[in-house]
């Protein structure tokens, strides 16, 4: 936590997804931190809330947990291959990267807090709260959490959002009545899918604004300051899995053959072990090099196309999970390539090359994006 000097600075608290070991969640919650320090001199820190457990045991028990339940699913002859994952001592390297990140870049409350009940007796510390990014209001994480809709706050509180995300592509009555609930008392309400926009607009009988995802409130330039450089000759594919759809890194293969370029794997599955070029210890600022120097990228993941679009690369998108777009969280990514006109950069099962990326138009159209994204949160802060 920075120490305060000037009592009469502005202080801004923040709730989002901050601390978890996820590439988007972590440089997400670093961006719209320093978005909001390059617009206004005040004071910006997370709410350090983390649901159930402490963060450095939280999200290892949570991973760990996921990964028996998918062993156990698994034939025989994989197993093994699942146990080695689990044991692999580089992935204790790439642990270290998240926690130097988080310890360097990420600011939060002394205390931290571990359930509701915890934050309903924080005292008032803040002028202004700001529920964002991530998938902050997906009720499949939410549940009956109200936290990340700032319900232990008074309704007098000066609450916002910015760039949360629903993630899914519709919610039921019965969560459409509880948010609207939660919504009633905010100031400034924004999502970071056009989506989520539309549907709340129509629970809450009100504007809600579309904005950029903090990422992109950022420049390359910007990015470049605190990424590590990439250790590779030459050009390559980089592929950044999330999920176990195999066409990806059919796909990703069929490029790297076509082209004679290596292909490489951030290690995110037991199925990147396997790979010729498995990249292990990539945290993000490591990420940030990688993505800015492929040749071509491949990716199931929200951010790893955000990035791939941020850094002006050439990019496959593909669905995370089976079912296309109604199922899960897969409507994220559609809904954000159609926004830049890239829907065509989507994929399946199929290998068909498209022609490089003409940015000219897409860079116009995110410069002004983020021109009014970032007047957006100068109203939330000026508020």
């Amino acid at each position: 936590m920075l120490k305060l000097k000037n009592k009469h600075i502005k202080r801004i608290g923040i709730i989002s997804y901050h601390s978890r070991y996820n590439l988007g969640t972590m440089l997400q919650a670093y961006a719209l931190q320093e978005a909001i320090k390059e617009l206004e001199t005040c004071y910006v820190e997370y709410i350090n809330y983390v649901e159930g457990i402490p963060f450095k045991q939280a999200n290892l028990k949570i991973r760990i947990k996921k990964i028996i339940h998918k062993l156990k699913a698994l034939p025989k002859e994989y197993r093994s291959i699942f146990y080695n994952f689990l044991n692999k001592k580089k992935l204790v390297e790439t642990k270290k990267k998240f926690d130097l990140f988080f310890s360097t870049y990420i600011h939060t409350s002394d205390t931290a807090y571990f359930s509701l009940a915890e934050l309903e007796q924080l005292p008032p510390q803040y002028d202004i709260y700001i529920v964002g990014s991530d998938q902050v209001w997906n009720p499949t994480f939410l549940k009956d959490n109200g936290a990340y809709f700032l319900s232990f706050l008074k309704n007098d509180e000066n609450k916002n959002s910015y760039a949360a995300s629903i993630g899914v592509h519709e919610l039921s009555e019965k969560i459409k009545n509880k948010y609207a609930n939660y919504l009633s008392s905010f100031n400034l309400i924004s999502c970071r899918e056009s989506s989520g926009c539309e549907c709340l607009s129509g629970i809450l009988n009100r504007v809600v604004t579309h904005v950029v995802d903090p990422t992109l409130l950022l420049t390359p330039k910007h990015w470049k300051t605190i990424e590590f450089p990439v250790q590779i000759e030459g050009p390559y594919v980089l592929c950044y899995i999330l999920g176990y759809k195999k066409c990806i890194r059919s796909f990703a293969k069929e490029l790297g053959r076509k082209y004679n370029f290596p292909v490489y794997f951030i290690v995110s599955t037991y199925l990147d072990m396997q790979e010729d070029h498995p990249l292990f210890g990539v945290g993000p600022k490591e990420f940030l090099g990688l993505i800015r120097h492929a040749r071509y990228v491949c990716t199931d993941s929200f951010h790893g196309t955000i990035f791939s679009i941020n850094y002006k690369r050439d990019f496959y998108s593909f669905y995370k999970r089976e079912g296309g777009e109604p199922f899960g969280d897969n409507s994220r990514i559609p809904t954000l390539l159609r926004e830049y006109s890239l829907i065509n950069r989507l994929k399946d099962e199929e290998f068909i090359e498209e022609e490089d990326i003409n940015y000219e138009e897409i860079s116009r159209l995110l410069f002004q994006k983020r021109h009014d994204s970032l007047l957006y949160l100068k109203k939330i802060i000026s508020s």
